[in-house]
């Protein structure tokens, strides 16, 4: 009896010492010689790329976004990359940059982020979640992407002229049963979209659709940011039961998603692509066309990821529904979006929602930073606060003027000293207008209530300038 207590004992001591040798979570991390991106969202804005070295250093940059091998060096007091350390947790890893990064591992994260497929952890840092992991694969479209041309600048009144009219040379459309107004979902570029196709009789097609910003697979509630507003016109033809259709025109609008409005969207661009005998055929799109199967209507393309539907019976086309929506011609969607942003160049801000998109499509235009401070819209942000909750005090001790619009957001990077001010949801950059001028919410004192508003030097609350542009 007491050997084969002693050999249960034997194994169970054997077994805590393997245990205690294995590799705790953050020394496999720094083990590696891999690239490590940490980042929120879909990586567009505020990225930090991590390489760990030999003699326990770290090679630290602040990127633009996921991938970039260019960026700022973040460096220790010494201008040399940093050491860093690993917590007995075998969670946590601290890097001591001038700026210091400490982040704890919490469950694994993988994700296939623009045709970059990651695999890392979910971390915290700075009391937010953020992903944090390497690339192990890329997909051909992502790694093969050709880099874009410049396009040519035009004036708004002079793109109508140079969109191809499609009601020229028709043939009319041979299956009948394919005409109609039809709605449809799908995924783009890993951006769920919105669609909606009209098939005339007289063989002329218009297919428009709205691409929301890119999410994760498993997320059930599609996201309300609008990225792009597209609008394809041209003309079919009608081939073995099936219509294909050739695009002539293609309208591309894009719109600022950093703090998006999404019921006043500011537009940021307008470009028509089109596919004429003089220019050549600009649109590259995959063969489109559209058929009958299973008594359904079904668009198939290589360009648009199937996203089954509810009653669908082909797994590999995208579902087509009868719809009563009218699409909006090309010329009207010009006209549309050029009145949008003549009404925020005379309105700019009617309330907090408006005030944060501006300010974020400011800060989009100057390296994500208003004034000198960087500023991560792709963060935590807020536009409930209500200008009486936050009344400033001068340094004479005197109330300053209420604000007539604030929003809050997080900072790109957090300074002890720093202006953010301490709220039950987290530290945050506190924003507000008055008289069209921006003002930054500071803290004299950490340890106390007292804040006051400063004046952020440099930054005009101007509308950006909509491009119109043509390829």
């Amino acid at each position: 009896m007491r050997k084969r207590l002693f050999a249960i004992l034997g194994i169970l001591f054997l077994f805590v010492l393997l245990s205690g040798c294995s590799k705790k979570e953050n020394a496999q991390v720094v083990d590696t010689t891999k690239t490590w991106y940490m980042f929120q969202d879909q990586g567009e804005s505020n990225v930090i790329s991590i390489k760990f070295l030999k003699n326990n250093k770290a090679e630290v940059k602040d990127i633009l976004s996921l991938g970039d091998s260019v960026g700022i060096n973040r460096m220790n007091n010494n201008n040399t990359n940093p050491s860093y350390e690993l917590d007995r947790d075998g969670k946590t890893i601290v890097i001591n940059s001038s700026e210091k990064v400490a982040f704890k591992l919490l469950k694994p994260y993988k994700d296939n982020v623009y045709g970059r497929h990651m695999k890392g952890y979910y971390v915290q840092y700075q009391g937010q979640t953020y992903k944090f992991g390497y690339i192990t694969k890329v997909d051909k479209k992502a790694a093969n992407t050709p880099t874009k041309k410049k396009s040519q600048s035009i004036a708004y009144s002079s793109m109508p002229d140079h969109i191809i009219n499609v009601n020229s040379g028709t043939t009319p459309l041979k299956n009948q049963d394919l005409a109609g107004n039809f709605n449809f979902s799908t995924i783009i570029d890993y951006r769920r979209t919105d669609g909606n196709l009209t098939v005339n009789n007289n063989g002329t097609y218009q297919m428009t659709l709205t691409e929301h910003a890119a999410q994760p697979n498993t997320d059930t509630t599609d996201s309300k940011v609008v990225m792009a507003t597209t609008i394809e016109s041209g003309q079919v033809q009608s081939m073995y039961g099936k219509v294909y259709l050739v695009p002539m025109n293609f309208l591309t609008i894009t719109y600022y998603f950093h703090g998006q409005n999404q019921d006043n969207l500011l537009p940021k661009s307008v470009n028509l692509k089109v596919n004429s005998k003089s220019t050549g055929n600009q649109i590259k799109r995959a063969r489109t066309r559209i058929e009958i199967d299973s008594g359904q209507i079904y668009l198939f393309s290589s360009d648009f990821s199937v996203r089954k539907q509810s009653g669908q019976k082909v797994s590999n086309g995208n579902y087509l529904t009868k719809s009563d929506t009218p699409q909006v011609s090309l010329n009207n969607a010009i006209t549309q979006t050029y009145k949008v942003h003549k009404d925020h160049l005379a309105n700019p801000v009617q309330s907090n929602a408006d005030f944060m998109q501006l300010a974020a499509a400011i800060s989009d235009n100057n390296d994500k930073k208003l004034g000198d401070i960087a500023v991560n819209f792709g963060g935590k942000y807020g536009i409930d606060q209500v200008p009486t909750d936050y009344q400033g005090v001068d340094i004479d001790g005197n109330k300053q003027p209420l604000m007539q619009y604030l929003f809050l957001v997080t900072p790109a990077v957090y300074k002890e000293n720093g202006p953010t001010i301490t709220t039950n949801q987290g530290k945050f950059l506190i924003y507000g207008m008055l008289n069209n001028r921006l003002f930054l919410l500071k803290q004299p004192d950490k340890d106390s209530t007292t804040v006051t508003w400063t004046l952020v030097n440099n930054v005009k609350l101007k509308v950006p300038a909509l491009k119109f542009t043509l390829d």
